[in-house]
């Protein structure tokens, strides 16, 4: 019994030690994605929260130069702030100008299309569901 009991703790620890297990970089790499996303999360829901009205992205009318508006200058910078957060932090930062481009490109296509100020966060109907 106890040469059984020694063997199975022997097995594992034989087990633990082909384990690959991830380096410092990599944990703070990944706690910084998470704990940032988080932040931003928490910042977004606080302020849909708090907001009387959804704010306008874009101007009234369906020209392109109308899109200059503070909304969209914001929606523009991220492609660029993005990717500089996470080059420190990361290998595969590159994908990150993809995910920095999604904002623009669908503010962009609605503004041209819909013919009109592309208003809210996309998720309006959370908060019309909740409230």
């Amino acid at each position: 019994m106890i040469a059984k009991t020694k063997k199975y703790f022997q097995d594992i620890q034989n087990e633990w030690t082909k384990v690959s297990k991830p380096e410092w970089k990599e944990v703070r790499g990944n706690s910084f994605v998470v704990i940032t996303a988080t932040a931003i999360l928490i910042a977004f829901l606080w302020l849909v929260d708090g907001a009387d009205q959804l704010p306008r992205w874009t101007g009234d009318s369906k020209e392109v130069t109308d899109l200059v508006t503070p909304g969209f200058a914001l929606l523009a910078v991220l492609p660029l702030a993005i990717p500089f957060i996470f080059s420190r932090l990361m290998d595969n930062w590159k994908f990150s100008i993809v995910i920095g481009l999604i904002p623009v490109t669908v503010a962009v296509v609605l503004h041209l299309t819909a013919g009109g100020p592309v208003t809210g966060f996309g998720i309006a109907w959370l908060r019309s569901l909740f409230l």
